[in-house]
């Protein structure tokens, strides 16, 4: 029951903090979030993180239990909403910038990863906002259209989330492989 009510807390809670996501966005002149962008798709992105981030922020309330590494979850999703938001536009970006992102993507999901204990799936949490912004062609399927219009939506969908995936997952490696090499024991020589 604790948890039913906790998603539902989480999905109208993530509605609700769309507003000021929007006005912090507006007054920062950041792409993507701002109120007009939010009212025009960005919401595909903004409202199922908002509410990911809504979710584990109740999990510091005594009557519900907390996630495990919380903060550096929490974390991973804002650095995802500000990835998402510039991606979004990354046709105005130049490559250097695009470079730039992707390699703090790698930097930080490598950074949390070391100090958290969890899987692959968290470092997919940092790119999620990104992977949520393509959720707009799941509309597309409901209107029946032929296969080939949705491969060819899903490859274009794919193409566009590869470099943060690609991203990502080398940073969770990094991560990975720095935590199990400091924790080994020294060899008896």
């Amino acid at each position: 029951m604790r948890t039913t009510i906790r998603i539902v807390i989480s999905v109208l809670a993530g509605f609700l903090l769309m507003i000021p996501l929007g006005y912090v966005y507006g007054l920062l002149s950041w792409p993507t979030f701002h109120s007009w962008g939010l009212l025009h798709g960005g919401f595909f992105a903004a409202w199922p993180t908002l509410s990911i981030l809504a979710y584990l922020m109740l999990g510091y309330l005594p009557f519900f239990t907390r996630v495990d590494n919380t903060p550096l979850l929490i974390v991973g999703l804002f650095w995802g909403l500000l990835l998402a938001s510039f991606l979004g536009i990354g046709s105005y970006l130049n490559a250097a910038t695009i470079y730039g992102l992707l390699a703090g993507t790698t930097v930080l999901v490598a950074a949390l990863s070391f100090f958290a204990r969890l899987g692959p799936g968290f470092a997919l949490l940092a790119i999620a906002p990104v992977l949520f912004s393509k959720l707009d062609l799941l509309l597309d399927l409901m209107s029946s259209p032929p296969l080939a219009d949705v491969l060819d939506n899903a490859y274009y969908a794919f193409r566009n989330i590869r470099r943060p995936l690609i991203a990502t997952l080398a940073g969770w490696g990094l991560g990975s492989l720095a935590r199990s090499r400091l924790s080994r024991s020294p060899s008896a020589e």
